[in-house]
């Protein structure tokens, strides 16, 4: 029967009974629902409900076998009603009652009514004692819908605790309340669980390795990036983040070869940015030749000639002055005034060291234009003045 009639204490018995008309009309309900027709169960039971004579026990047995009925057909918020309104006169029996706040709780919930749904869920858990972990699930579902995330976390925790095995949804709802609260600690602490549970689920090493750094636990953020890296789960996102992390913690030379293996690969892009980062970890890691050779494929694919004038200032350092003049006069055809200023005045003094007079008198005059380089280019200019003014030049 999907109406219930417990055994109920002596001194209300007489009030829980039901008339012979009304205990034949549910057993019709039942039939009629076991040959799948609910529509027609539904019917007979609002027709029920409104007949005059109806006892209090009875109206609350009509709406509570109504609610079952509205399960059957899928109409969770009629459902949740019926039931309510079996409880309000408080006649059906504590089993019944109690059974029947977690079924509206779990109407209400699954009807997005998630305040009304707690309600009814910690009338449940008062009497209850000790919940089970779906009913956990339940509670921890409808505070995370509230943004209630500290109670989200603590049921995912009792579910996640009173479960044998806890489905990885859970552990993932779960890390969404750490996330949310900013509890990096938690959050280190679920994934280092997660990633033996799940080691093939990518994101989370990722994840781990993101906590920890945000922890300063440095040493332990890149232990579990290079571990991913040896896995090959990472992405060329998170691999140029691995390059990137090794160039915070002072070790270009890793975060070159690491770039370097990955464009050879091609697990990393052949784009100027990645070029460039790769220039730049050489040039790091004091390797000027390879510096060299990164900023000279990213010439020939950039159109800024921005790389012209960091090859200028390599091949300056290097004193290869013909390379360098070459690289500064290439760059400062593209007028970039972010480093147009101090082009000139290294190609002057390129061509100076290269005895290239000429030029060295032409590059520092242009020079004089900027403020950032007057000064310095007037010294130049007055040094080789003195050493071979401007009419004896060939």
């Amino acid at each position: 029967m999907i109406f219930c009639c417990d055994a109920v204490p002596q001194e209300r018995e007489e009030q829980r009974v039901l008339s012979e008309s009304t205990y034949q009309s549910l057993n019709s309900v039942q039939e009629v629902m076991d040959l799948g027709e609910q529509k027609a169960a539904e019917e007979i039971l609002i027709k029920l409900l409104s007949q005059p004579g109806n006892s209090i026990y009875e109206t609350a047995v009509i709406n509570q076998t109504l609610g079952y009925v509205y399960i059957a057909m899928d109409e969770h918020e009629k459902a949740a009603t019926a039931f309510i309104k079996a409880l309000e006169r408080n006649i059906l029996t504590d089993n019944v009652a109690h059974e029947l706040y977690y079924v509206i709780a779990q109407l209400l919930i699954h009807s997005g009514k998630y305040v009304e749904g707690i309600d009814y869920f910690q009338k449940w858990s008062v009497l209850e004692g000790n919940p089970g972990a779906d009913a956990h699930l339940l509670a921890a579902t409808a505070y995370y819908q509230l943004g209630n995330y500290q109670s989200m976390i603590q049921h995912m925790q009792d579910a996640i605790r009173k479960s044998e095995h806890p489905e990885q949804s859970w552990y993932e709802l779960l890390l969404t309340g750490y996330y949310q609260t900013k509890d990096f600690n938690n959050i280190a602490a679920l994934l280092e669980k997660m990633v033996i549970l799940y080691p093939d689920e990518n994101d989370y090493w990722s994840q781990l390795a993101n906590a920890y750094q945000r922890l300063d636990q440095d040493k332990k953020a890149l232990a579990v990036m290079e571990l991913a890296l040896e896995k090959g789960i990472l992405d060329e996102t998170e691999i140029l983040h691995l390059a990137q992390f090794y160039l915070y913690l002072e070790v270009p030379h890793k975060a070159a070869n690491l770039i370097k293996n990955g464009l050879t690969k091609g697990t990393i892009s052949r784009t100027e940015e990645n070029l460039e980062l790769l220039a730049n970890s050489w040039l790091l890691a004091q390797e000027k030749e390879r510096a060299v050779q990164a900023l000279v494929e990213l010439a020939e694919l950039s159109s800024d000639t921005s790389a012209f004038y960091k090859l200028g200032q390599i091949y300056f350092d290097m004193e290869k002055w013909s390379a360098a003049i070459d690289s500064f006069e290439t760059a400062v055809k593209n007028k970039n005034p972010e480093y147009e200023a101090n082009a000139y005045l290294l190609l002057g003094i390129a061509a100076y060291n290269n005895n290239d007079n000429v030029r060295s008198y032409k590059a520092f005059n242009q020079a004089l234009i900027y403020d950032s380089t007057k000064e310095q280019a007037q010294w130049w200019l007055n040094k080789l003045y003195e050493e071979q003014p401007p009419g004896e030049q060939g």
